[in-house]
């Protein structure tokens, strides 16, 4: 349900019929002059974002005449708070103007409060996303602007290669039981924020590659893929120099964290991984491994892309991975993606056995 925002304070009792005015001393105060003159260089841009749910399908929209992600998938609806607009208020609005829809704000339903920056720090980067689902909606959702060339649902599961990356990492996280009420997107180096005013190019970082064939799906592991995990790192992996994975060890993993192995799969089968750790102190990139008949195809780099996004929720700063020296191929990806070598440190093991 939405607050009262009307200025008026209801009887102890709740009682509607005794609703009164807030006393002058009690009611909400603007700024003064002198107060937005010390701190007005502060600001974040407000908006709101609508993803119409049916089931497990989503309704996506492709951008089109915006000179932002033009070409790409987005939400049902979204679009920025008008002054004095309630955000629910807004994510309503915009799925009128946008889709044709009504929507009753009390039918929507919070995912993520977002704060969102990009690598350029301007003051347009500086946004508060706020993504509402909704179950519920009147008329039969049809574009309704130019900013949009197609409507689509897409199951959850198999959402679209080309989905703008925050979105993604709401829907992601959504639906794998992984979103916090509160998000931060971008802050860290490479944890996905896209270039802030064109078509984020590849190469500028972990994005997506557009020539990723759309059969690849991604998701998180279970217990029912660890016999087909230890197969497929004993074959795509890097092996050298340290103990053999074991059903068990896999098995532990999953029971702490599941959703830090991220898998990339063609046709059910598992094709590529990536463990994007978390211990509440620093955070760790292992096993990326793609099979060598899908490699080249930008897997590696999606994959990274997922694993970043995810730590990047946590607060992260900074991402590390071990990469032996002879992989020359695993070097240059992760050289490609703006990892650089530390030359001033060294690894100490010792087994446990």
């Amino acid at each position: 349900m939405c607050p009262r925002e009307d200025g008026f304070r209801r009887s102890p009792d709740g009682d509607t019929a005794e609703i009164r005015p807030l006393a002058a001393s009690d009611a909400p105060q603007g700024y003064t002059d002198a107060y937005a003159a010390a701190h007005g260089s502060f600001g974040l841009v407000p908006a709101a974002y609508v993803f119409l749910i049916a089931g497990d399908r989503v309704l996506l929209q492709r951008r089109a005449n915006t000179d932002y992600y033009d070409g790409w998938w987005a939400a049902s609806a979204a679009g920025h708070v008008d002054p004095g607009e309630p955000v629910h208020a807004t994510a309503a609005r915009e799925a009128l103007e946008e889709i044709g829809v009504g929507i009753d704000p009390d039918d929507l339903e919070p995912l993520t409060a977002m704060h969102r920056t990009a690598p350029s720090r301007r003051r347009v980067d500086q946004r508060l996303d706020v993504f509402f689902a909704c179950p519920r909606w009147t008329g039969e959702p049809a574009l309704q602007e130019r900013t949009a060339s197609e409507l689509a649902w897409f199951d959850l599961g198999a959402l679209p290669e080309r989905l703008v990356h925050h979105e993604r990492f709401v829907l992601d996280g959504w639906r794998d039981g992984t979103l916090s009420p509160v998000s931060a997107f971008g802050f860290a180096a490479g944890a996905g924020a896209a270039a802030p005013d064109a078509e984020p190019a590849p190469e500028a970082g972990p994005g997506l590659d557009p020539a990723l064939p759309h059969e690849v799906a991604y998701g998180t592991a279970s217990a029912r893929d660890i016999r087909e995990l230890i197969d497929f790192w004993a074959r795509a992996g890097e092996n050298d120099s340290r103990p053999s994975d074991t059903p068990e060890a896999v098995e532990r993993l999953l029971a702490r964290d599941a959703a830090s192995l991220i898998v990339a799969r063609v046709d059910g089968r598992v094709v590529g991984t990536v463990i994007a750790g978390y211990d509440g102190w620093r955070a760790h990139l292992s096993r990326l491994a793609v099979a060598p008949e899908q490699r080249r195809r930008g897997i590696g780099r999606e994959l990274l892309r997922r694993a970043e996004a995810r730590l990047a929720a946590f607060g992260v700063t900074r991402f590390d991975a071990m990469v032996l020296a002879h992989n020359d191929l695993g070097r240059s990806l992760w050289s490609s993606l703006g990892y650089a070598e530390q030359d001033d440190w060294r690894r100490w093991v010792r087994s446990a056995r």
